[in-house]
């Protein structure tokens, strides 16, 4: 019982999953991007867990089912970022998980589903918070050192 918050039942609260995918082409790292719905904006592939789904069976059924990629089951953590209630339905996490490099001819997701792009193109066709975790993500893979934000921005930012 959760009698310290008035309830019976604990609150609901949405885990999000995405994949930080990338690939070389010529001397650039490009990104693995997927449409984020409405908008015409684009965000890492991904989407959320199911009610008593593991985070790492999300990411892996997410990822096949929005790719059609098969991703081992993830690893390492890039990003974990907080999106506050009024954000989204609910107040939740969103987990960025590094994903493997994909090797065009082998391994190529479905053609409608995805798009590449640079970092700095990401810069134009996602939106702030998404934007923002893609950058974290993408230092998180360069230093090893997980990444904590709150709707996009570093906690260190936000809460000193």
């Amino acid at each position: 019982m959760y009698f310290e918050l008035g309830r019976p039942e604990p609150p609901r609260r949405r885990t999000g999953v995405a994949g930080f995918f990338t690939r070389h082409i010529g001397d650039e790292l490009n990104v693995l991007l997927m449409p984020a719905g409405t908008g015409g904006s684009w965000q890492l592939p991904g989407g959320d867990s199911q009610t008593d789904e593991f985070m790492h069976e999300a990411y892996v059924r997410e990822i096949a089912e929005r790719t059609g990629l098969s991703p081992a089951a993830p690893e390492e953590i890039l990003v974990v970022d907080h999106v506050p209630r009024g954000v989204t339905e609910a107040e939740g996490l969103d987990v960025v998980f590094k994903g493997a490099d994909v090797i065009p001819y082998i391994t190529d997701p479905v053609p409608t589903a995805y798009r590449w792009a640079t970092l700095k193109e990401t810069d134009a066709l996602c939106l702030g918070p998404e934007r923002d975790r893609i950058h974290s993500a993408h230092e998180a893979w360069l230093t090893g050192r997980t990444a904590y934000l709150i709707w996009g921005e570093p906690v260190t930012a936000r809460h000193p």
